[in-house]
């Protein structure tokens, strides 16, 4: 089955090569050249701005310690390992992100300088439950003013990350404390992201994901495998369209791989943290069952092969892993199954493994 997947991918990726995907979670634009120069490492486009563009030569290779804690980041962020909040007084919980621009590894030997928060991409996932009292206190550590809208959250104006309606942006150095109580209006998996400069922010890779449970988890979920598949992609050899698929921050053969026991039932949260591209994500041997969109608990949950994710969009889906084997998930778009800088692979990019066991 997975060679007819692997025959049918590189076909598909050969006609399909020149398709453009334009899409917003991403890393901004690689030269061949600037890879060459910085050992397979290259910078993202800066703004424009003078004091937000980085040279090549300032770029560190990553040591191996480094590149082995990103990807733990992304198999955490699939477990949905979320940030630790302290509990102030009174009990609310505190949240910290730090925007900063860093060195990441996204596949292999390629790095690149990202904007993202605690230094990871996706940002670090943020888990809370109706009735908190949260702050989430924002250090902006870049050099150009930003801030954090909570896509999909009804927070007040002024929380809203809307940079001036009515609040400012948090200016270079800054800081800013985001302020709501979580009401059940807000149950679901949703995400957030800078709406300064969003369309090259959100690109460098200032988003992450935020999930909100019910005050008592239903019996239905207390014996599910849940899990989290952040939906991105990049730019690299000067293209001005994202060229590069990934899920989690990680391009195939490097996304984190699901391993789940046979009988499991597993609930996959699925973010497409793009603005501007539809994916159409599907699981070979399995059908999926819709639970809920952005958020919102499907009345008539339907099941299909292929789930259609819109820009922004977050999509809920279940299955019983009931067959052993290793199945890929992955887009059916096929330029999306490919990494530019590897043109020997076969397949690469927003595609991973899910492997049922005995």
């Amino acid at each position: 089955m997975r060679r007819a997947f692997l025959r049918r991918a590189a076909r598909a990726a050969a006609w399909s090569a020149s398709a453009v995907i334009a899409c917003a979670l991403g890393y901004a634009a690689l030269s061949h050249t600037d890879a060459q120069a910085a050992n397979s490492t290259a910078p993202m486009a800066m703004p424009s701005s003078a004091d937000a563009q980085p040279s090549t030569a300032s770029l560190p290779n990553l040591t191996n310690a480094q590149i082995l804690q990103e990807s733990k980041d992304a198999v955490n962020l699939m477990n949905e390992v979320s940030l630790k909040p302290r509990v102030l007084p009174g009990g609310v919980k505190e949240f910290t992100l730090t925007a900063s621009r860093f060195a990441w590894n996204f596949y292999r030997n390629v790095n690149l300088w990202a904007w993202g928060y605690n230094g990871q991409v996706p940002g670090p996932l943020i888990r809370v439950r109706v009735g908190d009292r949260v702050e989430i206190v924002v250090h902006n550590d870049l050099p150009e003013p930003t801030t954090v809208h909570w896509h999909g959250l009804a927070v007040p104006n002024d929380m809203d990350g809307v940079p001036g309606f009515p609040a400012p942006a948090i200016p270079p150095g800054g800081t800013f404390i985001y302020r709501f109580t979580v009401t059940n209006q807000m149950v679901g998996t949703h995400w957030y992201h800078s709406h300064y400069d969003d369309d090259y922010q959100v690109d460098a890779g200032l988003n992450g994901v935020i999930i909100v449970d019910p005050r008592t988890t239903p019996p239905a979920m207390r014996h599910v495998r849940d899990v989290l598949f952040v939906l991105g992609a990049g730019k690299q050899n000067g293209s001005d369209n994202e060229n590069t698929f990934l899920i989690n921050g990680k391009a195939y053969p490097d996304t984190p791989q699901l391993t789940v026991k046979r009988g499991t039932t597993v609930y996959m949260r699925i973010v497409n943290a793009c603005a501007e591209t539809f994916h159409a994500m599907t699981l070979d041997g399995y059908d999926l069952t819709v639970a809920a969109q952005d958020g919102q608990p499907q009345p008539d949950p339907q099941t299909v092969s292929v789930v259609s994710i819109a820009p922004s969009e977050t999509v809920d889906v279940e299955f019983t892993a009931d067959r052993t084997g290793t199945f890929p998930f992955y887009d059916t778009v096929a330029s999306s199954l490919i990494n530019p800088n590897d043109p020997t692979d076969l397949v690469g990019g927003m595609m991973t493994l899910i492997h049922v066991v005995p």
